[in-house]
């Protein structure tokens, strides 16, 4: 079955499951939006620059393809599989400003960092796509007006 996971097991795209979909809530909770991490040792066929590093082993890129036309498949596909943190952003920096190194470290321990996609098809580096590190908006300041 983890097989036909990757292989888009509803054999649908984001925009046809929208054109298609019922009015039914709880049948669109049911369906997830996903898009193929490759590993990046796999992109780059075993020559990475920064060999033995923790790059090496937790850097992913996002598929383009996949990520401009997101997969959609059953969300009970992923309910017995480990989850992992992803961190996405435009740069390392990006990601982990702020944080000690230990932060750092432990990020990397629980997780994966993306911060590019990739053209499984020309196997060129792509930027990454918004949806993967859209700033939200600024916190905003609480008072007690008590």
């Amino acid at each position: 079955m983890q097989g036909e996971a990757l292989q888009n097991p509803s054999g649908m795209l984001k925009e046809e499951y929208s054109s298609l979909k019922s009015t039914d809530s709880q049948e669109e909770e049911e369906m997830v939006f996903g898009t193929y991490l490759v590993p990046c040792r796999t992109a780059t066929r075993g020559s990475f620059p920064l060999d033995g590093t923790f790059f090496q082993i937790n850097e992913v890129f996002a598929d383009d393809e996949s990520s401009r036309k997101p997969l959609v498949f059953p969300r009970k596909l992923l309910w017995g599989l480990t989850k992992k943190m992803l961190f996405c952003g435009t740069s390392i920096s990006a990601i982990f400003e702020g944080l000690s190194a230990q932060e750092i470290q432990d990020c990397f321990w629980k997780g994966y960092v993306c911060i590019r996609g990739f053209s499984m098809k020309t196997r060129a580096a792509r930027p990454l796509p918004e949806q993967f590190h859209r700033k939200g908006k600024s916190p905003t300041k609480r008072t007690n007006d008590g």
